[in-house]
């Protein structure tokens, strides 16, 4: 199981966070005070214990932000590297499914972050596309017929049938 910690000062907020996280059976879900970066995993938070940590936090694609709607907050959450950001009045589903993109986010390599050998390699790009692509079962391909990455456009051999 997945570790999410909750560090939301709101407490009826957090708990039906929790709620929807721990009955879809995948997470071990924390309430916390402080969050502790040194545990792998998502963190749910609000903007309080973001400016605790600091906004300019390693991993910020690890958190998932629960905000107000403040166009001047939301510009320096976004060019502190934040990408997972919720509404104060979303609901706890939408957490939820942000929890599930900063999960999928911390699977992928980040940018530059390659080592020589990997780099412009085929067959390493076609090993990380196709474990990417039978071990997800999220279609990335092209709808019109291709066997193309989206992201980069790498051309798959034709798949069976029984591959999907």
């Amino acid at each position: 199981m997945k570790t999410v910690q909750v560090a939301i000062r709101d407490a009826a907020c957090a708990q039906s966070i929790c709620n929807v996280l721990r009955r879809e059976g995948r997470h071990t879900v924390v309430v916390v005070d402080q969050p502790d970066l040194s545990l792998e995993g998502v963190i749910v938070l609000d903007c309080e214990h973001l400016e605790r940590i600091g906004i300019a936090a390693e991993q910020p694609d690890r958190f998932v932000l629960v905000t107000r709607k403040d166009p001047d907050r939301l510009a320096r959450i976004w060019n502190a590297g934040i990408r997972h950001v919720v509404f104060e009045d979303d609901s706890p589903n939408t957490v939820q499914l942000a929890v599930s993109a900063a999960e999928l986010r911390q699977l992928r390599p980040a940018p530059g972050r390659e080592t020589g050998d990997q780099r412009g390699s085929v067959g390493a790009q076609s090993r990380r596309h196709s474990q990417v692509r039978r071990g997800s079962g999220l279609p990335i391909l092209g709808g019109s017929g291709t066997d193309r990455c989206r992201a980069c456009h790498h051309r798959f051999p034709a798949a069976s049938p029984d591959e999907f």
